[in-house]
């Protein structure tokens, strides 16, 4: 009896999609919903509600990273997942295959590894200085705690994590996906218990140094442990082969990469204004209570996108290979299904989301950290359009173009000027209304019909 029922209960998460890569990453986003409710309370406890928006703006200006990994996540990722049709990983991160697929992986790697080193130290000599001005203009009443070292020590942490990136990117799309997110999960785990720490403790905004210290600790783990010979080789690409002679398997940058990348730098860069503009604008022109209250809610929000996301950037490498195999048919039967699985999972995260901040608000004081319960459906249900959105971009960039990067420009200045316009004037509810009306009659529309276009166009070709 316990074998059927064991068997049905597979047969049910194989249904939705679920498998082990994709249980590690919902666990992870699971870690948050249990996690989150604990920081809040811990932030409740011990944070003045302006302490609390500067602890949420710092996670917003910390979003600025975007602008230094300039779209190459993204695209190593899918430029892993062609390459590694003809390769394979062996113990202790060996990777055996076609020579001229290894060859090409490795300098996609060394190259990478090299742009993320100088990228870490640029973000720290920009955002350091970014930050001290910024909060040093906040017109947010007497601030009683520091703030210039935990911020310094933020960045800091920040710049480490952001070494460790292209590893875990090219991880994710050789297709192990159980590794990026069994490491995304245990990081989560361990970074929320060193923040609680140094919360409980008093330790105010210490503790977003403490979150990110703890996954910077967990990465370079993982590697060591696990990949110990993808770093080695890494390690002889960068430091040893400086006098070999060029392989003819090299991998072109400016002909292969560059023409994909620039435009995913401009989508990604341009799609900070899009969601992590909300917090700096509203902590600028209405002080750190607001900011905090739109903080605490975008971090319940950001646990269902991230759900819903886990089930279809699971599936990105699984997409660039059926791509490489020009296995139309395929590609398309599986993006649909986890398509409308995610859609289900997006509405019914919504919906238990609103209930939760509707019940607080009418039963528990810490139902005040929240923005208003209207607001917060309306800014859950744009979550949901937003992760439909987020599949079709996938869909399409794992095909190795970004057909997005017009749509991305123009919507994210539409979503900045809205944002900054509206939150000036109309505060949170301002900032919300923009936000919907931006994906649901401009990003929404536009995604759909490029999508249609390319898929017919590049499968027809």
């Amino acid at each position: 009896m316990q074998g059927i029922v064991l068997t049905m209960l597979q047969n049910l998460l194989r249904y939705f999609g679920i498998d082990r890569a994709v249980s590690y990453g919902i666990l992870a986003r699971l870690w948050g919903v249990i996690s989150g409710p604990v920081s809040m309370l811990l932030i409740a406890a011990r944070f003045s509600k302006e302490q609390q928006g500067y602890y949420y703006t710092f996670g917003s200006l910390l979003g600025l990273q975007v602008f230094f990994e300039l779209g190459l996540l993204f695209v190593i990722a899918q430029f892993a997942s062609h390459e590694f049709v003809h390769l394979r990983w062996y113990d202790r991160g060996r990777i055996q295959g076609d020579p001229v697929a290894l060859g090409r992986f490795t300098d996609l790697l060394s190259n990478t590894t090299i742009w993320f080193g100088v990228a870490a130290m640029l973000l720290v000599l920009g955002l350091i200085p970014a930050g001290f001005y910024f909060f040093g203009q906040a017109k947010s009443g007497t601030v009683d705690f520091a703030w210039r070292l935990p911020w310094v020590l933020a960045v800091v942490g920040t710049a480490l994590n952001l070494l460790v990136t292209p590893f875990f990117a090219v991880v994710m799309g050789s297709g192990d996906v159980v590794t990026v997110n069994h490491r995304e999960m245990v990081g989560g785990i361990i970074s929320s218990c060193l923040a609680w720490l140094v919360i409980g403790g008093h330790g105010g905004l210490y503790a977003v140094f403490a979150a990110t210290f703890g996954n910077v600790f967990i990465s370079w783990s993982y590697l060591i442990r696990q990949k110990p010979e993808l770093l080695r080789l890494v390690w002889r690409e960068i430091f040893m082969s400086g006098t070999a002679p060029k392989k003819e398997a090299a991998l072109s940058w400016w002909s292969e990469i560059w023409p994909i990348q620039w435009r995913m730098a401009i989508s990604s860069g341009s799609s900070y204004f899009i969601f992590q503009l909300f917090n700096p604008v509203l902590f600028h022109y209405h002080g750190a209570v607001v900011s905090g209250q739109m903080g605490m809610t975008l971090t319940a929000a950001s646990v269902l996108l991230g759900v819903c996301s886990t089930m279809i950037n699971a599936k990105s490498p699984e997409f660039g290979k059926l791509i490489a195999a020009r296995d139309w048919k395929n590609l398309d039967r599986r993006f649909s299904r986890v398509l409308y699985q995610s859609i289900i999972m997006a509405v019914v995260g919504a919906l238990c989301g609103w209930g939760a901040i509707w019940y607080l608000q009418g039963h528990h004081q810490i139902g005040e950290r929240f923005i208003p319960a209207s607001y917060a459906a309306l800014l859950l249900a744009t979550v949901c359009v937003q992760i439909v959105n987020s599949a079709f971009a996938v869909y399409l960039r794992a095909h190795k173009q970004e057909p997005l990067m017009v749509m991305t420009i123009i919507s994210s200045v539409l979503q900045g000027a809205a944002t900054w316009l509206f939150g000036m004037y109309y505060s949170t509810l301002g900032v919300i209304v923009a936000y919907f009306s931006v994906t649901m009659f401009f990003i929404f529309p536009y995604i759909f019909i490029v999508w249609k276009r390319c898929q017919s166009k590049w499968h027809s070709a």
